[in-house]
Formats: C-alpha cells, sequence, structure tokens
C-alpha cells in the first residue's frame, strides 16, 4: 500500500463516507454533495449522458416520492435541469455548469484539507487509520 497514488474519488470517499465532513464543505450541503455527486458519477458512466429517475433512485436507495423531494430541492437551488425524453416516456436530470463548477470547487476545497492532514500525518499512519475506518464502516453497514 506504500506510495499508492491518492484520487480524488479516494478524498471524496474520505471526506463523505469515512468523516463527519461538515466542517470540510464550504460551497455545498453535505447532503448536496453526496446527491449531486452521484449523479455526475452515473452521468459519466451513462451512454448519453442522461441521469434516469429510476436509476438515480436505486443508486440513492430511495423511493420515488423521496427522490422528487430531494431533485425538486437541487432544482430550486440551480444545480439540475429536470427533463423528460423525447418520447415523454421517461423523466431524467442533468447537471448545470452551476453544479458543476460547484462540485469542482468541493473537490479542491477537499483536496487542500487532505493535503493539511497529509502534512501533520505521516502517509503510513494515515493508509493505517484510513483502512481501520473503512473496516468500521464496514462492520457498521453490514446487515445483521
Amino acid at each position: 500500500m506504500a506510495g499508492k497514488r491518492i484520487t480524488i474519488g479516494m478524498i471524496e470517499e474520505f471526506f463523505v463516507d469515512e468523516l463527519d465532513g461538515e466542517r470540510v464543505f464550504r460551497s455545498l450541503e453535505r447532503a448536496d454533495f453526496v446527491f449531486l455527486r452521484c449523479i455526475k458519477k452515473l452521468s459519466e458512466e451513462s451512454e448519453d449522458g442522461r441521469v434516469y429517475l429510476k436509476e438515480l433512485g436505486t443508486a440513492m436507495g430511495v423511493t420515488m416520492p423521496e427522490l422528487s423531494r430531494m431533485i425538486n430541492s437541487i432544482q430550486d437551488k440551480g444545480y439540475v435541469l429536470w427533463k423528460t425524453s423525447e418520447d415523454k416516456t421517461r423523466t431524467y436530470v442533468q447537471l448545470t455548469s452551476r453544479a458543476n463548477r460547484k462540485i469542482e470547487k468541493e473537490q479542491e476545497d477537499m483536496r487542500e484539507v487532505f493535503n493539511k492532514i497529509k502534512r501533520v500525518i505521516p502517509h503510513d499512519e494515515l493508509e493505517i487509520t484510513l483502512a481501520t475506518v473503512r473496516k468500521i464502516s464496514e462492520v457498521i453497514r453490514e446487515k445483521d
């Protein structure tokens, strides 16, 4: 594990999944970042860049009514466009340029904080800490 390159995905995981990152998030609320990050990931994996509500609900683990409320909230903030397919059978969302700028800003802020942590905590200690926190998270997420 020594010398392993730390990616933005690892940094995001560290702040979003492993720690209480409320003090890190400056441009977006934590919940909005998690939601927008999911939309961005699904969009990048999609052939047409569209994120259909059914797939988004499944990925987020929420019901359609919950998803609709969540989308309305981030739409009101100018982060997504809610659209209907050409044949009017499916609805999807797309991130706005505002959302993409906010995501990039959060990632930049996370890198700054993570670099500060790396300056204080030696690399080998940080790797052990991250591995331990991941194991703890896995245990907590396991279903009995």
